[in-house]
């Protein structure tokens, strides 16, 4: 199992309760480029030292606010620790990430992790930055938008992940339409953890995937941009290899945590 920090067909997840995860990217498998023009809100995480480098994906939801998932900026070991701010700056305006003259490149100045992240649910964290980005955040999904998560409808994902299982990002933004599946195929799959509970759940979780591969997402993608009617529904959250046929993919959902990251945009 794997945590995905990037979009790729394939989505990679290594993030369990508790455990640290070394590698949290995911890319768009199987998918086609996406505009960045068409998509500003979406936005990559890199090493400050080379911002060609997308280790996960980010979604803009106020001027100067970044959603992402938590095991995207998660050091801990027995529980959440949000890396240092300078291991990591936000890539935004960017389509290809060797166009280094293009777009903006944001600092992080705070990274707030859901405090009911358990390495597993309530997968998200909100990253302050050092500016405010003239990119237009994407409305969030609440509520009243239980129609955008019911079975059987199409959502799009995007990042900059590996476009293949083991393999790497091809530079460009990319996006995919993956269905959303029924709950009870993610907690088939998913198992059960170390003490006998449900690894799915659907609090905070939305399950999608192609039944017959292909299409997912993967190394590089997590933290993503899972959308549908115009909204933000999810984040690319785990997954197990990359686009595998009968291996549906965890997303993390946006309606869950709305009201918190709400509270975290008006600090």
């Amino acid at each position: 199992m794997f945590s995905r920090g990037g979009i790729a067909t394939a989505l990679l997840v290594l993030a369990m309760a508790g455990t640290a995860v070394a590698d949290p990217s995911v890319q768009v498998v199987g998918g086609t480029r996406a505009s960045i023009k068409d998509n500003p809100f979406a936005v990559y995480l890199a090493p400050p030292a080379d911002t060609r480098d997308p280790h996960c994906t980010g979604v803009v939801v106020a001027p100067n606010k970044i959603l992402t998932a938590a095991h995207c900026v998660d050091e801990g070991v027995t529980g959440p620790k949000p890396i240092p701010l300078n291991k990591r700056v936000v890539v935004a305006g960017r389509e290809n990430v060797h166009s280094t003259d293009e777009g903006v490149v944001a600092k992080l100045t705070k990274i707030v992790i859901n405090p009911k992240y358990d390495g597993i649910s309530f997968d998200s964290a909100v990253l302050t930055l050092d500016r405010s980005l003239k990119q237009k955040p994407i409305k969030m999904a609440g509520a009243a938008d239980r129609a955008l998560y019911q079975p059987g409808r199409s959502a799009t994902v995007m990042g900059w992940g590996a476009v293949e299982e083991g393999g790497s990002t091809n530079g460009y933004l990319m996006k995919a339409s993956i269905p959303i599946l029924e709950d009870e195929t993610c907690r088939v799959f998913w198992g059960e953890d170390d003490e006998g509970n449900d690894f799915y759940e659907n609090r905070s979780m939305l399950c999608g995937g192609h039944q017959e591969g292909g299409i997912d997402a993967c190394n590089g993608d997590s933290g993503g941009p899972f959308v549908a009617g115009g909204k933000l529904i999810g984040l690319v959250s785990k997954g197990v290899g990359c686009a595998r046929p009968k291996h549906p993919a965890i997303y993390a959902r946006v309606d869950a945590v709305n009201s918190w990251v709400a509270k975290e945009i008006s600090h």
